[in-house]
């Protein structure tokens, strides 16, 4: 009995030890290869010789969704394709040098094309697939292939897709294309301008990237693109685009170059890849944020107002949020108090010029004069001393008391020689309430220490 249970032990470890060190092998379905990506289906590649393919819309009752990048590559059997409906993405090279692929027949659903996903197949190296057009010829004209020249048009499609476009001057995309293939107009430094048109769904990553000369670039707002998209156009390097490093088009955020982007009020929505590495400070009227706008989420902080989109937005990615409408003054770590982390922080700012922050400025502003300098430090210091700044009217200098010496400074003031500091000062100084601080407060001062008066 002993020996039994001692065996049956033994067994039981090794089923652990086996089934802990298993790999995870790739799934296999009439020899295409696949992986599940969240109860989808996406097929990695496949090993049959069929020259006919259908790729299927369902493996096992789960919807293929995507084609992975190179899956098909150099596979030199493959004459015809077939991607059913409800396929969504076709990666990178997907079909790459795929020589004897002549015919491929795409979906309306799909939503990216990946960059030379079709580059040297048959279909791409058929010359009558590709248009030609300039100033004297029209789409479709006759032209001999070794005669167009470099100020040509050419573009090839494949069905609703703008696959690839060489292009000098302005060009509007044809009606019915639902989606601008990765890299399209990539390093096309002779495209001008771009029309689109009202079908168009999608514009894939780099679609017009290094398009130097492009410099209207006005995407319809329903229209599908990331930050990439329009990297190193002349509208990304027209300073006129760009307000505090934040690029907006229209009411979009498409992009930034600061580490903390300050979002305008007004703007309605971010655009994937637009606060790559950045925190940001949202408005409530932003309204919409792509699920992948920040490109780290990790070391993200967004800055908002309570019960706000960007809250919301915040929570659901599991981003650090940081509500700015109760920022307690002094709390520039934002961990709810004050204490010499904050004092700290302070004083490395009016010292060393860092973290010099949208938040921080709301935060750190203690005397609310603009900036974030020693003036603050000192302010917190007396804060966290249980002293706080004098609130006394009359008390120009704010020592605690009233005296000459306080007349003396409104005088300068109301002369011009001197300056308030900060909205302490200013509430001391302003005697009469008028809303400025004058000869009539430094007059009212005068009377009310000859006890002609009394300072309300």
């Amino acid at each position: 009995m002993k020996k039994f249970i001692s065996t049956m032990l033994c067994i039981a470890m090794l089923f652990c030890i086996f089934t802990s060190a298993t790999p995870s092998f790739a799934l296999s379905y009439n020899e295409f290869s696949y992986e599940t990506e969240n109860e989808k289906i996406v097929i990695t590649g496949y090993s049959g010789s069929n020259a006919t393919l259908t790729i299927p819309a369902e493996i096992d009752g789960k919807s293929v969704v995507k084609i992975t990048d190179y899956a098909f590559e150099s596979n030199n059997t493959l004459t015809s394709v077939t991607i059913s409906e409800g396929i969504e993405d076709i990666g990178k090279g997907a079909f790459l040098h795929c020589t004897s692929l002549a015919t491929i027949f795409v979906p309306t659903t799909i939503k990216h094309f990946g960059e030379k996903a079709i580059y040297n197949t048959a279909y791409y190296n058929n010359k009558t697939n590709w248009k030609i057009k300039n100033s004297d010829i029209t789409t479709g004209g006759s032209i001999d292939w070794e005669d167009i020249s470099a100020s040509i048009l050419k573009y090839l499609y494949l069905d609703t897709i703008l696959v690839e476009i060489e292009l000098a001057g302005s060009y509007s995309i044809k009606n019915g294309t639902l989606v601008v293939a990765d890299g399209a107009f990539k390093g096309n430094s002779g495209a001008t301008a771009v029309g689109f048109p009202p079908s168009l769904k999608v514009i894939g990553d780099y679609g017009f990237a290094d398009c130097t000369s492009l410099k209207n670039l006005n995407i319809p707002d329903g229209v599908e693109f990331s930050a990439n998209a329009i990297y190193n156009t002349g509208f990304y390097n027209n300073p006129e685009n760009w307000e505090n490093d934040v690029l907006y088009m229209g009411t979009r955020v498409v992009g930034t170059k600061s580490t903390e982007a300050v979002i305008k009020d007004g703007a309605t929505h971010i655009i994937g890849g637009a606060l790559t590495g950045t925190s940001a400070v949202i408005p409530t009227t932003v309204t919409s944020i792509n699920p992948n706008a920040f490109a780290d989420k990790t070391d993200a902080t967004i800055y908002g107002y309570a019960d706000s989109y960007a809250q919301t937005y915040a929570k659901e990615s599991g981003i650090n949020f940081v509500d700015i409408g109760n920022v307690i003054k002094g709390d520039v770590n934002f961990n709810g108090k004050l204490d010499a982390e904050d004092y700290k922080i302070l004083y490395d700012i009016s010292t060393l010029g860092q973290y010099q922050t949208h938040a921080i400025m709301l935060a750190g502003d203690m005397n609310e004069d603009g900036a974030v300098d020693g003036l603050d430090v000192v302010i917190l210091d007396l804060f966290l001393n249980d002293i706080g700044p004098s609130t006394i009217k009359g008390d120009a200098d704010g020592n605690g008391k009233v005296n000459e010496d306080d007349y003396k400074l409104l005088v300068e003031i109301a002369s011009a020689t001197a300056e308030i500091t900060d909205n302490y000062m200013f509430n001391r100084c302003d005697l009469n309430y008028d809303g400025a601080v004058d000869s009539f407060d430094a007059l009212y001062l005068d009377l009310a220490l000859n006890g002609l008066t009394t300072i309300i």
